[in-house]
């Protein structure tokens, strides 16, 4: 058998990332080894703020330059949760009073971009202290680039305002590394109940779901029924898909093979950098987007694994195996089936990259339209190193790209078709009621207000 790797670069997106992008931080373990942590309609918004020239804004480079502190930071955080910090502050910083003296096209873009530029700084300084040096100097060039004036003035103060508003709020929150791996006990051995999966040693992220939210309040408020019960034809329908086309010999094309290393962020984060690069779409509106997948990234994340860690479903790879402990005669088990891609040690359902597919097109369709406006292309790695590379015509529904997602999950034999598509509903659930809130109040006392 050959050696696989867990989780190949996303090189092409950000230098250091791991195949889960934004959604993988590395886990210390009490034993001080280290794992990988799985966590990442309205058309433009009607408070659109001005357009000044063409002047470049600085959404673009400090949508770049979280990235960048992501991939050299690895361990310093969840890095869905310094995503949302930061854009939500921009976006309070945008909504602050200090705004609303500033009337004038142009002044109002200078305010925009040195509070939008401030306030991202000062959460990721806050969050990532090993990168301060770096961070004041891309923040002196964003402000240095703004002429002096009282706009840039009360833009600096807003966007510093938001920052530390944004910092203590979310202090204790639960995110942390240590709060969300916390130890499991796992249920003695039962069929369809999860246990530890070949070449996992203990589980990740159990304390996941009991972190406090941006804005769901309750992370089981959408909590999904449990699946298909082993015996009914569902869950033998399931199950013989995955045995057939998520083995590590099995009956996948080429295509599918690939298919099955995608995940949700290779496919939304080039998508989004054409998006907040766009110079016919306003500043406020390229936040808003940012601040509102932020925020549906975290809640649904921790949705997904409170949910995970209640129902307690096992894995393919176990039930394959074991197909002869679930009462059912018709199944039979495969004692040497192998998942294509190493299975995560954590609970199956529901599925955790379903489920941010689901809440980015929520947000991607509520935000910017049901279909992406421009066409893109995405590269990825496989584990073989092979590079994949996908292209998406304009007008492609984000419907589609979560339906990959959820063919992705199957072919790589580690999810249950009905796990990932329960997933992507939850997502959306989520992201729903985010939008809903967020278009309403604030969060905590960052007041945001759509």
């Amino acid at each position: 058998m050959t050696t696989r790797s867990t989780e190949p670069s996303l090189s092409p997106l950000v230098p250091g990332l791991s195949r889960r992008g934004l959604l993988i931080a590395a886990a210390s373990t009490a034993a001080g080894t280290a794992g990988l942590l799985i966590l990442p309609t309205k058309a433009e918004a009607a408070t659109a703020s001005p357009r000044h020239g063409s002047r470049p804004d600085v959404v673009g480079p400090w949508f770049d330059e979280m990235l960048a502190t992501f991939a050299a930071a690895p361990t310093a955080g969840l890095p869905e949760r310094m995503w949302a910090m930061s854009w939500i502050a921009a976006w309070a910083a945008l909504s602050a009073r200090r705004a609303a003296p500033v009337r004038a096209p142009g002044q109002r873009a200078v305010f925009e971009d040195a509070a939008t530029a401030t306030a991202v700084h000062g959460v990721l300084k806050a969050l990532v202290p090993g990168q301060a040096d770096k961070l004041d100097g891309v923040l002196a060039d964003s402000l240095a680039g703004l002429a002096a004036s009282e706009a840039k003035k009360a833009g600096i103060a807003a966007g510093r305002e938001a920052a530390a508003a944004m910092v203590a709020v979310r202090t204790g929150d639960g995110l942390d590394l240590a709060s969300v791996n916390v130890p499991f006990t796992l249920p003695p051995e039962a069929p369809g109940v999860y246990r530890l999966t070949p070449g996992a040693t203990q589980t990740v992220a159990a304390g996941y779901g009991l972190a406090r939210p941006f804005l769901l309040g309750r992370a089981d408020r959408f909590r999904p029924p449990p699946p298909p019960a082993l015996g009914t034809a569902p869950y033998r329908r399931a199950l013989d898909e995955v045995r057939r086309l998520g083995g590590e010999v099995s009956e996948r094309t080429e295509a599918q093979s690939d298919l099955a290393w995608l995940d949700p962020l290779s496919q939304y984060v080039p998508v989004l950098r054409l998006l907040v690069g766009d110079s016919a779409r306003s500043r406020r509106s390229k936040v808003r987007l940012l601040a509102a997948l932020g925020a549906a990234i975290v809640d649904s994340s921790i949705a997904t694994f409170e949910a995970k860690y209640a129902l307690l479903h096992w894995r393919p790879v176990t039930a394959i195996r074991d197909a002869d402990t679930d009462g059912d005669p018709r199944t039979a088990p495969d004692p040497t089936w192998n998942s294509f891609l190493p299975t995560p040690p954590h609970p199956e359902y529901p599925s955790g990259h379903a489920v941010t597919a689901g809440a980015a097109e929520q947000v991607l369709s509520q935000l910017v339209g049901p279909c992406t406006p421009m066409a893109f292309s995405i590269t990825f790695a496989r584990g073989d190193g092979r590079v994949v590379t996908r292209n998406y015509r304009r007008g492609t529904p984000w419907s589609t790209l979560t339906k990959e997602n959820i063919d992705a999950r199957v072919l790589a034999g580690v999810h249950f078709r009905y796990s990932d598509e329960v997933g992507a509903a939850l997502g959306r659930q989520v992201a729903r009621y985010d939008l809903n809130l967020l278009a309403r109040g604030g969060v905590g006392p960052v007041r945001v207000t759509w």
